[in-house]
């Protein structure tokens, strides 16, 4: 005799159902058991879904400004210094400036490049000092009698004559004989003096 199926109470098929629609993927966001089960073994969550065209994507953070650079000390005035005043330690203090604007604007970046030098234009208590506004201090003036000194293989001559012109160590300037009235040139000496030669 067939064995027959009996009629199934409709609350036993809608569970059926329920469970069937549970048991069964969703259309887009269906994931193997395998992946699931690599995804847990790494310790990590699976990606998040790319965002649709409805969903925009979030924004990116600004990338990090650059650093600013760095601040260095340089030396300014620290009174006021006049044309023609040498400088000294005790005339200067420091002050903090950017690395950039100091190579940018030619300003001195070391105070012992500066003591010992003569100003050559005013220089503003608290103010940065222009590379072109210092100089050497001339050992020979324009004006002044000056010590002259012939030096060729074993001769040895020594005098005086007028400078026409002001120099710092190493300079050649123009002097006048006092006693014949000649013009010379000669090389300015650390000691003051100034070397001439018989060429």
């Amino acid at each position: 005799m067939p064995f027959r199926f009996g009629r199934v109470p409709s609350s036993f098929a809608a569970l059926g159902l329920l469970a069937l629609s549970c048991a069964m993927p969703v259309a887009g966001h269906a994931q193997s058991i395998s992946a699931m089960a690599a995804q847990a073994e790494a310790g990590r969550e699976p990606p998040p879904p790319a965002p649709t065209a409805s969903e925009p994507a979030a924004p990116r953070a600004p990338a990090q400004a650059v650093a600013a650079s760095e601040d260095i000390p340089v030396p300014v005035p620290a009174v006021t210094i006049f044309p023609g005043d040498v400088i000294t330690a005790g005339m200067l203090t420091e002050k903090m400036m950017p690395q950039s604007a100091v190579a940018r604007s030619g300003t001195m970046a070391g105070a012992p490049s500066l003591i010992g030098k003569a100003a050559r234009r005013l220089l503003v208590a608290g103010q940065p000092i222009p590379l072109n506004s210092v100089s050497e201090i001339p050992l020979v003036i324009k004006g002044a009698a000056t010590r002259v000194r012939l030096e060729e293989g074993g001769l040895s001559i020594s005098g005086y004559a007028t400078a026409l012109e002001s120099g710092v160590a190493g300079a050649v300037v123009r002097l006048k004989n006092m006693d014949s009235g000649q013009t010379i040139l000669g090389v300015v000496q650390a000691d003051g003096s100034v070397r001439v030669s018989m060429k």
